[in-house]
């Protein structure tokens, strides 16, 4: 009964839990997909920023 609950994984709850990470393959491929996402988001995001600074100087030299 223990084992059972120790190799359950810690998202979804089922018993395919193989790494110590506790989590199975498809809750792992979820939460690389999450991540690649949000350091998408945060790449466009800082470039953007970057794009807006350079720019309000550059009116502001003019």
């Amino acid at each position: 009964m223990l084992q059972k609950l120790w190799n359950k994984c810690k998202k979804c709850g089922c018993d395919k839990v193989e790494d110590s990470e506790k989590l199975c393959e498809s809750c792992k491929e979820k939460r690389r997909e999450f991540w690649s996402d949000i350091k998408k988001i945060v790449g466009v995001g800082g470039a953007a920023f970057l794009v807006l600074i350079a720019g309000g100087k550059m009116t502001k030299k003019s």
